[in-house]
């Protein structure tokens, strides 16, 4: 009988350890998929970040042209 209670005793702590590893590793895991998603969020913003901030450069340029265009027109008519 007291060879069973051991056996059924280291059990039951070798089933706690193996789920506690099993729980360090699924943390793990979701920290490590939580980082993966904050970089691809990142990424992201960045990437709307530059394509918004060449649509201003673009639209400056635009305005800069037809602003020489309406001068070029003014002195032409003068």
């Amino acid at each position: 009988m007291d060879k069973e209670t051991n056996s059924a005793g280291r059990n039951a702590a070798l089933q706690k350890k193996q789920q506690r590893e099993e729980n360090a590793r699924e943390r793990k895991e979701q920290r490590e998929r939580e980082e993966e998603e904050l970089k691809e969020r990142k990424q992201i913003r960045q990437e709307e970040q530059e394509e918004r901030k060449q649509i201003r450069q673009e639209e400056r340029e635009e305005r800069k042209r037809e602003r020489e265009e309406a001068r070029g027109q003014q002195e032409s008519s003068s």
